[in-house]
């Protein structure tokens, strides 16, 4: 997958203020909680591209039966950076203006997995 330097900055800056604001969601239970959470519209799930099949499979059949935005992107290692926690394998992100702005990066950026719900 081929997300420009530029973007790649974006993106890991986006998370970062997430991080630093406390709207980031992760482990397995909060990840579902978030998924199904009726007051958050915009949501949008970061999936690890080095995380488990099992965690990848789970996690992608939740969103698209929710109808959530979820893209597999970087390693465990950089979203860890990123965020400042350890082991990252997936996070959701509970702000939606830093979630649209993440789409939005995304969105512009050729050959990224994932599944914008929106049909774009």
């Amino acid at each position: 997958m081929n997300i420009s330097e530029s973007g790649t900055r974006k993106i890991l800056t986006y998370l970062g203020f997430a991080a630093k604001s406390g709207k980031l969601v992760y482990g397995k239970d909060m990840i579902r909680e978030y998924i199904t959470d009726p007051k958050i519209q915009n949501k949008l799930i970061i999936i690890a591209t080095d995380a488990g099949p099992r965690v990848k499979k789970d996690l992608k059949i939740r969103c698209e039966i929710n109808n959530v935005k979820y893209f597999e992107i970087f390693e465990k290692s950089t979203l860890s950076k990123a965020t400042g926690m350890k082991e990252v394998s997936a996070l959701g992100i509970t702000d939606e203006n830093l979630s649209k702005a993440i789409v939005d990066v995304l969105r512009g950026e050729q050959n990224v997995r994932g599944k914008d719900t929106n049909g774009r």
